[in-house]
């Protein structure tokens, strides 16, 4: 969403809620408008741009960062999932590409192209087969099946519907345990839906979980909690889903902070590498 820094930073001062950062992020490399991070089980981080079709992959403990591989036939890449192991499913334009880690060299591939799409950003894996696509132009989420290019809408709500200047509705989204969690980012609001696990169609009431702090990508931690980068808010918050209310509790100061995800080694398990404006940073989590 870095393309859309002068909206964003206007809609941040509306953004009412007062988040004081814990600590201040350090910069793991330099890279210009990261959009979405994913981490690898090697220890390697994913990074993507809207504006190009490069797929960065970062080394953290030698802070170096490389293309990984060019998606033939994207412009930019947004979204990504790991839906099997160390293979990726990655939006690029209108188009959901596998980039596939597995063999000798990554290889990408487009599966198919939602024709009917107005503006895809995030991405959430469902199952080993089915991802989720935010449509933040439409205000809809497609449920996509990765190995056939199959795919239909399947939830759509006044929370996602887009506004501001753009339009941009829904933004960030993810999948855990029959529950969608997601951010509509000029509306400065973080919603959650109970879906069934099968079809994924809401089975309960769209929930509202606040409606004053403005909302990217987010992730899941390996302590339960949820991660949200704020983007124009310029930090990284905690929220604990099985709290009666739950708040955003900020845990780092990332300016223009767009998305994050942990590590998946035992050295940083407890590292969200937060996408940003200026590179991919580091927050340690502390228990």
């Amino acid at each position: 969403m870095l393309q859309l820094n002068t909206l964003l930073a206007l809609a941040s001062l509306a953004s009412a809620a007062a988040v004081e950062p814990r600590q201040t992020a350090s910069q793991v490399v330099k890279l210009s408008s990261i959009e979405n991070v994913a981490a690898r089980s090697n220890g390697q981080i994913l990074a993507t741009n809207m504006n190009s079709a490069n797929l960065y992959t970062i080394d953290p403990e030698k802070k170096t960062s490389a293309t990984a591989v060019v998606v033939t036939g994207a412009s930019g890449l947004s979204g990504i999932g790991e839906y099997l192991p160390d293979v990726f499913a990655v939006i690029g334009g209108k188009g959901i590409y596998k980039v596939d880690f597995t063999g000798a060299s990554p290889k990408s591939s487009l599966i198919k192209t939602i024709t009917e799409a107005n503006n895809l950003n995030g991405l959430a894996v469902f199952d080993n087969s089915t991802v989720l696509v935010a449509d933040a132009g439409k205000g809809t989420v497609y449920k996509f099946d990765v190995n056939t290019g199959a795919y239909s809408s399947v939830l759509t709500d006044a929370t996602m519907a887009p506004s501001g200047g753009i339009p941009f509705g829904i933004d960030g989204i993810k999948y855990r345990d029959g529950v969608v969690w997601y951010t509509n980012i000029f509306k400065n609001s973080f919603h959650k839906v109970v879906v069934d696990k099968v079809t994924a169609k809401a089975t309960g009431a769209f929930t509202t979980l606040w409606t004053n702090l403005m909302g990217d990508d987010l992730c899941f931690g390996p302590n339960g909690k949820i991660y949200v980068a704020t983007n124009g808010k310029n930090s990284l918050v905690e929220v604990d889903p099985t709290a009666a209310k739950p708040a955003a509790a900020s845990v780092g100061s990332v300016t223009g902070s767009t998305s994050c995800a942990f590590g998946r080694t035992e050295k940083d398990k407890n590292v969200a590498y937060v996408g940003a404006g200026a590179g991919v940073f580091a927050v340690t989590i502390k228990a």
